[in-house]
C-alpha cells in the first residue's frame, strides 16, 4: 500500500499534466492564429470572437459545473470533462468552415470548465490548509508551463503535420490520460477505506474540515449551499477580483503570439521562443506564489491574509509593467515588460485558487471556485473581441494593454475592499440568522 506522502504526490503530478495540456488545448488556436485567418478566409474581428467562443462557454458552463462537482467528486467530474475536450480538440482538426470551428470551441470551453475547480477541491481533500500553498503554487504552474511549451511544440507539430494535425494530436494525448486517470486515481475517501480494510492508519490524516456538533448540517442541498454563496462579501471580492486577473491573461494567451508577429514582425518560430521564454517567468510567478504564502504564514500573517496581500500585490505589479507596453516600441523593451507582467499576473491567478481554498468549507470548494472562474472568463471573453476590433481599427495593441492594465488595478480594489473574512459554513442556523464567529485576522473559523 503507497504512504499518504505517495498518493499526494501522484495527485500533484496528475493534476499538474491536465493543466499543461488543458492549455497547450486552449493555446492551438492563438498559435495557429494567423495561418487559420489565411486558410480560413478570417479577419482579425472574427478571429477575436471565434478566440471568445472558448472563453464565454467556459464561463457560463462554470456555475452548473461548480455544483456537479462537488456531487460527484473530483475523480468523475475531472475525468470525465477530460474527455469531453479532447473529444472536442481532435475534431477540431477536420472542420472546413467558419460556424463549425465556433461550435468545437464552445464544445471545449464547457469541456475544460471543471478543470481548475476540481483542482482546489482535490487539492483541499489531500492537502491540509497550512500546506495547500505549495502544491497549489505547482499544480497552477500548468497555467504557464502550457503556454510555455505551447509555442515551440505547437509550430513543430503545425510545420510539419499542418495545423490540422496539431489539433488531433493534441487532442488524442488527452484522451490518453483521461484514460489513465480513471483507471489509476483513487480519492482520499477511496485510500482511507482501503486502508481500514487491511487493519490500517494513515500516519497522518489528510485535511479534514472539523464541523462542530452541534450545529445541524443541511445534507444534500447542494443548490441551497451554491445560492447562500452570494450572500457574502469575499464571494463577490473573489468574483470581481478575478476578473482583471483572467483578463490580462487571455489577452496574454489569445493575442501575444499574434502581436509579436504583427508589432514587430517576428516569424513564427522566433515568436515561439519569444512567447515561450516570456511563460517561463509566468510560470516563476505561479511556483513562487506558494512559498510566498506559505512563509508569510510561518511568519504569523493570516491565512486569508496572506493569500489577499498577495493576490493584490501580483496584479498591481503586472498592471505597472502593463502601462509602458502602450509606448514601448523596442522588441526588447517589450519583451521585459511582458515578462514581469505576466510573472506577476501569474503570482496572482495561482493565489486566488489558495483563496478559495481558505474562504469555504470543503463541500462547498468547487461551488466557489466555479463562482470565481465564471466571474474571470466573462471579463476574459471580453479580452479577446476588444483587442481584434481595436487592432484592426487602429492598427496597434497599445489600447488593448491600457485596458487590462486598469482592469488588473480595479479587480486589486475589488479583493482590497470586498474579501475580509471566511465564509460562515451554510447551516439550518445558519438560515435563520446566525452565523459561526470568524476569527479574521487568522481566516479561519472557531
Amino acid at each position: 500500500m503507497k504512504t499518504l506522502k505517495t498518493y499526494q504526490t501522484i495527485t500533484v503530478v496528475f493534476l499538474m499534466l491536465f493543466g499543461v495540456v488543458n492549455y497547450l488545448d486552449r493555446s492551438a488556436l492563438s498559435i495557429a492564429n494567423t495561418t487559420i485567418q489565411k486558410d480560413m478566409l478570417i479577419s482579425p474581428s472574427e478571429m477575436g470572437i471565434l478566440l471568445s467562443a472558448f472563453s464565454l462557454a467556459y464561463a457560463f458552463a462554470q456555475l452548473p459545473m461548480g455544483m456537479v462537482i462537488d456531487k460527484l467528486g473530483s475523480k468523475i467530474a475531472l475525468g470525465g470533462a477530460l474527455l469531453v475536450w479532447s473529444v472536442a480538440q481532435t475534431a477540431s482538426g477536420f472542420i472546413n468552415n467558419f460556424n463549425s470551428f465556433f461550435a468545437l470551441r464552445v464544445l471545449l470551453g464547457i469541456g475544460e470548465a471543471p478543470m481548475f475547480p476540481s483542482a482546489a477541491k482535490t487539492l483541499n481533500e489531500w492537502f491540509e490548509e497550512h500546506e495547500r500553498g505549495t502544491p497549489t503554487g505547482i499544480v497552477w504552474s500548468a497555467t504557464c508551463i502550457g503556454p510555455c511549451l505551447a509555442p515551440p511544440i505547437l509550430t513543430l507539430f503545425m510545420v510539419n503535420f499542418s495545423w490540422r494535425g496539431m489539433f488531433i494530436i493534441t487532442g488524442a494525448l488527452g484522451i490518453v490520460l483521461a484514460l489513465c486517470w480513471l483507471t489509476f486515481y483513487k480519492s482520499r475517501a477511496q485510500y482511507l477505506k482501503e486502508l481500514a480494510a487491511m487493519g490500517e492508519q494513515p500516519v497522518r490524516q489528510p485535511a479534514i474540515v472539523e464541523v462542530d456538533a452541534a450545529v445541524p448540517q443541511r445534507e444534500g442541498s447542494f443548490f441551497a449551499g451554491w445560492v447562500d454563496l452570494f450572500k457574502h462579501r469575499s464571494t463577490w471580492g473573489t468574483f470581481l477580483g478575478f476578473m482583471g486577473v483572467i483578463y490580462m491573461l487571455w489577452l496574454h494567451l489569445t493575442w501575444l503570439p499574434g502581436y509579436f508577429q504583427r508589432e514587430h514582425g517576428l516569424d513564427p518560430y522566433s515568436t515561439a521562443w519569444v512567447v515561450s521564454f516570456a511563460y517561463v517567468f509566468g510560470a516563476i510567478g505561479t511556483v513562487a506564489a506558494g512559498r510566498i504564502c506559505d512563509r508569510l504564514v510561518k511568519r504569523g500573517v493570516g491565512v486569508l491574509n496572506s493569500r489577499k496581500y498577495t493576490v493584490i500585490g501580483g496584479l498591481v505589479f503586472a498592471a505597472v509593467f502593463t502601462l509602458p507596453l502602450t509606448f514601448v516600441i523596442s522588441l526588447g523593451g517589450c519583451i521585459a515588460l511582458l515578462c514581469l507582467a505576466l510573472l506577476g499576473i501569474n503570482l496572482s491567478s495561482a493565489t486566488t485558487w489558495m483563496v478559495v481554498n481558505t474562504v469555504v468549507d470543503t463541500k462547498r470548494v468547487a461551488s466557489l471556485g466555479s463562482i470565481q472562474n465564471f466571474g474571470g472568463y466573462i471579463a476574459g471573453s471580453v479580452a479577446p473581441i476588444v483587442t481584434g476590433f481595436s487592432v484592426e481599427y487602429s492598427g496597434t495593441f497599445a489600447t488593448a494593454f491600457a485596458v487590462s492594465a486598469i482592469v488588473a488595478l480595479l479587480s486589486a480594489v475589488a479583493y482590497f475592499v470586498l474579501l475580509k473574512a471566511p465564509i460562515p459554513m451554510h447551516t439550518e442556523a445558519a438560515d435563520k440568522h446566525w452565523q459561526p464567529q470568524v476569527d479574521e485576522t487568522q481566516g479561519r473559523r472557531v
